[in-house]
């Protein structure tokens, strides 16, 4: 009998304890994440996102030469017509063209002129020589400076290279006439001129000129 109640009380001593540590270890708290069970396989992944497809479409590069219709894509095109070309060059060596070419109608000497002129437009500046000579005019210039030499366009057209030039110069200009007598401008009166040239260069002949073919 003593030895059945001994059993007794251990089995209310064992059963206390088996609930006391289901109370601690049992139990999950509200902010206890769940524990996985490791026997169960875990749920498959979502599959990736993947790109949607290419709408095939090029992305925008830029040029890599300027508009042919623009000032520079016509320098660029005569650039690649003529390989000796230099615009700086170019620009000095046509200002140099202007004050001869001005000085030269003015003075009448045609050695000034013939080797800067296209043959058309040396004739027409003999032309307008031999009529004021006719009239018994005399003419004088004088450049006092040349302000600015701008490049206005530039192309390649029927194997010649032609680039337009606009001088603004101030100048001293006096036209007298057979007696002596002044009839456009005037001794120390300076004005200041704008003039539109156009200079042509042959492509198939390396050593070919720049010649003036048009003044306006």
């Amino acid at each position: 009998m003593h030895l059945d109640l001994d059993i007794l009380v251990y089995a209310v001593v064992a059963i206390l304890l088996l609930g006391r540590l289901w109370m601690i270890l049992g139990k999950r708290s509200e902010g206890e994440p769940r524990r996985q069970n490791p026997f169960v396989a875990p749920p498959p992944k979502p599959p990736a996102a993947t790109p949607p497809p290419s709408s095939g479409a090029v992305p925008f590069r830029p040029l890599l030469e300027p508009p042919p219709a623009s000032l520079a894509g016509g320098l660029a095109s005569v650039a690649k017509a003529l390989s000796d070309f230099d615009e700086k060059a170019f620009v000095q060596k046509a200002r140099e063209v202007f004050e001869d070419v001005v000085q030269g109608y003015a003075s009448e000497k045609t050695e000034l002129l013939a080797p800067h002129l296209s043959p058309a437009l040396f004739a027409s500046f003999m032309q307008a020589i031999e009529a004021r000579h006719a009239a018994g005019q005399t003419a004088q210039t004088r450049i006092l400076r040349i302000r600015e030499t701008e490049v206005m366009a530039a192309r390649v057209e029927s194997g010649h290279a032609l680039i337009t030039l606009r001088f603004l110069s101030d100048q001293e200009n006096i036209l007298r006439d057979s007696e002596n007598a002044l009839i456009g401008g005037g001794v120390g009166k300076i004005a200041e001129v704008s003039d539109i040239w156009v200079f042509a260069r042959a492509t198939d002949k390396p050593t070919a000129p720049w010649l003036v073919v048009e003044t306006r």
